[in-house]
């Protein structure tokens, strides 16, 4: 084999050594640049193990290619990842129109570092049939890390990891390396575990899953931090240690904890140029009775953190303790960077790379995706950490958590993990267990002390400044500190999701894994895992065109029990009753809007909401605003126009009231009318079109019928085969997030009260009155408004008739942003789907695909089949998708109603209105102005009638 590798990077030649990736022989040949981040800024690699996507690299035409998880091939084409790549020219990401196929297993151990490999062996010794999947490509973990340049060339810590590894092989446990974990399900008694390897998507069933997926770094943000030349210190070792790659020019390593000072000795070690270490802790000498117990407890790692001062000092590296790097400086990368110590002295230093180690937080995404119980931690940072057992148990009896998956300890508590959890595994099945369980319980808990003695000689007596207003917190987004405190102000934000839906921090590629942390400093403390945003499937972006497979096709939205929406009553005597005109049951868009015209025509109001307001459809749709039947909607009935189609003129009044609001609004909430098509496949799918524009244009509907070379001219690239299609120009989309938290926003400043996480227990009629319950606190109102969506039938059963309003809930799918593809609303006439591209660049995919309910905790979340059902109608409309990246899904509860809103005032019950639907962002502002005018008893409309609860209750005669 050829002891170079060249490839080509933005037409330069580059060389590489073989084994290395392309991050790694970019940095060692001084091109950090990697991408373009959405603020137009130059943007390099960061953490060095594939979670926070800076490293994004076009790659032989494929766009948003890691790499630092893409090895070096000889003659590779490689290019900067623009800003919007565009997908309409880049290469597919994978192919494949088979169903995605499935492997079995007894465990399933994810990760191959030191818990994971120990378990993996100890299993397969025990004769359980044991698959590992790591994401790396040499397995060994951020320890073990193997040198994947000169194998032969290992150091002590590489030649353990080896033998280990060795280990694991011969056991007979499978390994997958290359491996991505990107979701997880129940289903039918077992797990499926959805992998990704080659660009092929897979799914993985098995009984019982360990997790040993590790930690992740947290540095923390700083001004410049996004620079390129910044690195995370465990990217540093990764390029060093693995890949035999070091930065050109100085380096400045900072933060806090003795890995930094273990790379800083390595890199000596290599002839790099280490410019200081900076530590936030005080010198060990300043806590000798701490230095001396940490020495006692574990001798061997205690001279080892000896001899590497000892390396630095005899090299003149500079070991600042008590210091913090406050500033990060340079043009186009890292030039210079401001060390503040200890009693407030400033110190400049020229560098070219920094390497951050703030501290570690456990990679925790999959155990809380199945549902296992979260604790919180505020070392180092605030963060959710698995609840488990030292050898691993959850609450969950088909997960294990090990090693610093559940918390950060070290490799040698990891591995003694690994043999508890392999054993108490073992044992469960009838089958012998390894001997030596005393060895690593003790194993175990003299490392759980030497690191809790060792983290309290690290207790930092330093700290960052609060973040400039200018300094950004959510690299994906680039938002900045200023924004989120102006949102959290202004919004009266207290909540982690919330936060998330109006400014989008946490919504790029790294799902919030590096600034979530930041972003809950600016909040109250959280109390549970509920005030942390949900992980989501994805759990790192995944090729569109991996999972698109087709599915059957299906009628009717798939109802489901939902649990009760009600709150438990109070003491009757606590709390004084509070006299308000109006009680809004609902804190979603339709609520909001119906109190907000009611407040500002003068009215007292309170909206109750059992959740966060905003927080479930109405801020987790996909934004369409529809003013055209869809392929599920009936056009006509026996009786004439369908109640989906009677609906259209309230939905077309509604999308004018919204562009008559967008400017009385204090954000973008990028609304635009762009048109919806509809294409046609079938001479089926075209009567059909030609039926439902009939029934419209007679409604007063500008929809037209299009030939079959009419349609590129709306979809440039739509795919060809087409026979025609429906048009019509009064259809758009919304950002439903921004929309939602602006209404909101504007109600609390009309002077509306929202009670959030209020949920309703009890509504009384009184004569012209209602006392109204929830928990201990009462209303006395003189009208209630239901806008409870999925639970609208069970408030309105409170008052008499229960309604039959049925939860349904649906997923939707965002893609990565890219140049743009699509420009209208775009449908399929048959088949489930509605895509469109957001304002920033992002694909969203939805359509009525109904998700389902997790098996622990009972909110919605998508099914896979139907994810892959929903990519595939979208990858047939529109080819460019199969070079996209799902960056998450998601589901939302929705309603199935009949076609239609319920919008009216009871028939038996005067002053109790209900204003419910299931197109509530399209329908919130004109149902919410009719609703609110019903209330002030100010204007009839006879044409609203067909909307009332009263049909639903038979002849009232």
């Amino acid at each position: 084999m050829s002891d170079q590798l060249n490839f080509t990077f933005n037409d330069t030649t580059v060389s590489a050594k073989p084994g290395q990736t392309l991050t790694a022989a970019l940095m060692a040949a001084g091109c950090i640049p990697h991408r373009t981040a959405p603020d137009g800024s130059e943007r390099g690699p960061f953490c060095g193990i594939g979670a926070c996507q800076e490293c994004l690299l076009e790659v032989d035409g494929q766009m948003s290619r890691r790499g630092c998880m893409t090895p070096v091939r000889d003659g590779m084409r490689v290019r900067s990842n623009d800003r919007l790549p565009d997908a309409a020219v880049s290469a597919c990401l994978a192919k494949g129109e088979e169903r995605l196929a499935e492997h079995a297993c007894d465990v399933l151990v994810v990760g191959a570092g030191p818990a994971g490999l120990v378990a993996a062996t100890e299993l397969a010794r025990g004769g359980m049939d044991v698959l590992v999947v790591d994401e790396r490509h040499i397995p060994g973990g951020q320890y073990f890390k193997q040198n994947a340049v000169h194998p032969e060339r290992q150091d002590d810590q590489g030649r353990k990891g080896r033998q280990l590894i060795e280990a694991m092989r011969a056991s007979g446990a499978r390994l997958w390396h290359d491996t991505l974990v990107w979701s997880a399900h129940r289903e039918e008694g077992a797990l499926v575990i959805g992998g990704l390897r080659d660009g092929e998507a897979f799914y993985i069933r098995t009984q019982h899953i360990i997790v040993a997926t590790g930690a992740q770094e947290t540095p923390a943000a700083r001004p410049g931090w996004t620079l390129p030349g910044v690195i995370t210190t465990g990217a540093g070792q990764t390029m060093l240690r693995a890949y035999e790659a070091v930065a050109p020019g100085r380096i400045v390593i900072a933060g806090n904890g003795p890995l930094n000072l273990q790379l800083a000795a390595e890199l000596v070690g290599r002839g790099a140029d280490v410019a200081a270490v900076v530590d936030s802790a005080p010198a060990p000498v300043k806590r000798p009775l701490l230095a001396g117990r940490l020495s006692m407890a574990s001798p061997h790692l205690a001279l080892v953190g000896m001899r590497h001062l000892t390396t630095l000092h005899r090299a003149g590296v500079p070991v600042l303790w008590g210091s913090v790097v406050t500033c990060i400086e340079g043009e186009d990368r890292v030039e210079r960077v401001a060390v503040n110590q200890q009693g407030g002295a400033e110190r400049w230093i020229e560098t070219e790379t920094v390497c951050l180690g703030d501290g570690f937080v456990p990679a925790s995404e999959l155990p809380r995706l199945l549902g296992c119980r979260q604790e919180i931690r505020n070392w180092p940072v605030t963060h959710p950490e698995t609840g488990r057992e030292p050898d691993g148990k959850t609450d969950q009896a088909d997960v294990s958590v090990i090693g610093e998956a559940g918390r950060f300890g070290g490799a040698f508590l990891a591995q003694a993990q690994g043999m508890l959890c392999a054993a108490r595994l073992l044992d469960r099945a009838g089958k012998p267990v390894p001997s030596g369980l005393e060895r690593s319980r003790r194993m175990y808990r003299d490392n759980a002390r030497f690191q809790k003695l060792l983290w309290k000689l690290y207790d930092p007596v330093v700290s960052l400044p609060s973040p400039q207003d200018t300094t950004i917190l959510c690299r994906c987004e680039c938002v900045t500190a200023g924004t989120v405190l102006a949102r959290v102000s202004e919004d009266g934000i207290t909540d982690l999701a919330t936060l998330k839906r109006t400014t989008r921090a946490g919504m790029g590629r790294c799902q919030g894994r590096f600034c979530q942390a930041s972003l809950m400093k600016m909040l109250p403390d959280p109390k549970n895992e509920k005030d942390f945003t949900a992980p989501q499937i994805p759990l790192r972006p995944v090729p569109v065109a991996a999972l698109a497979r087709q599915k059957p096709e299906w009628r009717g939205h798939v109802r489901v029990p939902i649990p009760s929406g009600l709150g438990a009553t109070g003491p009757s005597a606590s709390g004084a009753v509070e006299t308000v005109d109006v009680v809004v049951v609902g804190g979603g868009i339709v609520g909001l809007f119906t109190a907000l015209f009611l407040a500002e025509a003068g009215k007292s109001v309170v909206v109750l909401e059992r959740g966060r307001a905003g927080a479930l459809a109405s801020g987790g749709n996909a934004g369409s605003l529809h003013a055209q039947l869809m392929a599920f909607d009936a056009s006509a009935d026996r009786d004439g126009p369908s109640m989906p189609a009677r609906t259209l003129a309230l939905q077309r009044e509604s999308i004018r009231m919204w562009e008559a609001l967008r400017t009385t609004f204090d954000r973008d909430l990028e609304i635009k009318v762009s048109g919806g098509l509809v294409v046609a496949e079938t001479e089926a799918d075209m009567d059909r079109l030609r039926s439902k524009v009939a029934v419209e244009q007679a409604l007063g509907v500008d929809a037209r019928i299009l030939a079959s070379d009419e349609l590129r001219g709306i979809e440039p690239n739509l795919r060809d085969g087409f026979l025609g299609g429906a048009y019509c120009s009064e259809e758009g989309k919304i950002n439903p997030m921004a929309a939602t938290q602006a209404v909101l926003a504007r109600a609390r400043h009309a002077g509306v009260r929202v009670e959030e996480l209020t949920a309703l227990s009890v509504i009384q009629p009184d004569g012209t009155r209602f006392h109204v319950s929830a928990g201990s606190r009462r209303w006395s109102a003189g009208a209630v408004v239901n806008a409870a969506g999925a639970y609208a039938g069970e408030v309105a059963g409170l008052v008499g008739r229960r309604l039959p309003v049925f939860g349904a809930p649906l997923q939707m799918i965002v893609t990565e942003p890219v140049a743009p593809v699509v420009f209208s609303l775009l449908a399929h006439a048959s088949r489930h789907l509605t895509l469109k591209q957001a304002a920033n660049g992002s694909l969203l995919i939805g359509g009525g695909w109904s998700a389902g309910l997790d098996p622990v905790h009972g909110h919605p979340r998508p099914l896979r089949e139907n994810l892959e059902g929903n990519l595939w109608v979208a990858q047939r409309l529109v080819p460019a998708l199969g070079a996209v990246n799902v960056v998450r899904s998601w589901a939302a509860m929705n309603i199935d109603i009949d076609g239609a809103p319920i919008l009216g005032e009871s028939p038996d019950v005067p002053g109790f209105f209900t204003a419910v639907t299931a197109n509530g962002v399209t329908l919130a502002p004109a149902m919410g102005r009719h609703v609110a005018d019903m209330v002030l008893r100010r204007s009839e409309r006879p044409d609203l009638e067909i909307f009332s609860p009263a049909r639903f209750y038979g002849d009232q005669s």
